[in-house]
């Protein structure tokens, strides 16, 4: 049964509660680790993310937290660097490797926003060709392979966020595939670990965790190495949908590993 989770947001980012709030959220389930991971300060989309002015103070925050119960359970300071964010602060115990945005033709590409922004993009910037933007996003997820500060890979096919409950924009073509293998490939060759995320679950978006089944079978034979996260934008969802994660993880082979 899995007693962690450091993959969480907070009201430093796009977060519900205050970090003290999702450490007893924590408690109360009888985790025996949380890690807080807000998103990293993105200079041109600031308000789902930590501020520059606040990065200090939230470093500062999650020191006390480690202090003040540190007899009751293990917390560990983390951070969603998006890849084209800001640089990573020192001070951290922990860094999630994510890609939310694509930067196109001038224009900064939302990918988890809604279906329609995607839509847009492909349209407007791959002149409707689905795989060039997949090919785009999973070379830029890849890129982490290289970053040494990071050491997990988050909700590494994110572009598929809206796929499961309206028609699909991604398909598995040969394209599609041959792009996320050779991004797979070359993240598990560098160490990375990959996590078995269900945040969208919990928001409504997806009925399975990030990555596909597809992937994680192919992560498997692999050899990767996983972890399972929320991606909790609230305490309420700290823990969901673990026990689905945890049947993946066996069903495909990850060896489900603590990062602690």
């Amino acid at each position: 049964m899995i007693r962690y989770n450091y993959h969480t947001h907070t009201c430093f980012s796009d977060g519900k509660n205050t970090p003290e709030e999702m450490v007893q959220e924590a408690i109360a389930l009888g985790f025996r680790s949380i890690g807080i991971s807000d998103h990293a300060y993105t200079e041109f989309c600031s308000d789902w993310s930590v501020s520059r002015e606040r990065i200090g103070e939230y470093l500062s925050t999650l020191q006390e937290l480690k202090q003040k119960y540190g007899g009751q359970i293990a917390v560990y300071a983390g951070w969603e660097q998006d890849a084209l964010a800001g640089p990573v602060p020192e001070g951290l115990d922990y860094v999630i490797g994510s890609v939310h945005w694509l930067y196109k033709n001038g224009d900064y590409v939302a990918l988890d926003e809604s279906r329609k922004t995607i839509k847009n993009a492909i349209q407007t910037h791959y002149a409707g060709d689905a795989d060039r933007l997949a090919e785009d996003y999973f070379a830029l997820v890849s890129s982490y392979a290289e970053d040494p500060a990071v050491s997990v890979i988050g909700h590494f096919d994110l572009i598929t966020k809206f796929d499961e409950t309206a028609p699909a924009l991604f398909h598995p073509t040969p394209r599609y595939t041959a792009a996320w293998e050779k991004a797979a490939k070359r993240l598990v060759d560098a160490g990375k670990i990959f996590e078995i995320n269900t945040g969208a679950i919990s928001r409504g978006k997806r009925l399975t965790p990030y990555p596909s089944g597809e992937i994680l079978k192919r992560l498997g034979e692999m050899g990767a190495k996983g972890i399972v996260s929320s991606d909790c934008h609230s305490k309420d969802a700290l823990a969901c949908a673990f026990d689905r994660a945890e049947v993946l993880a066996r069903k495909y082979k990850i060896e489900l590993v603590d990062l602690f």
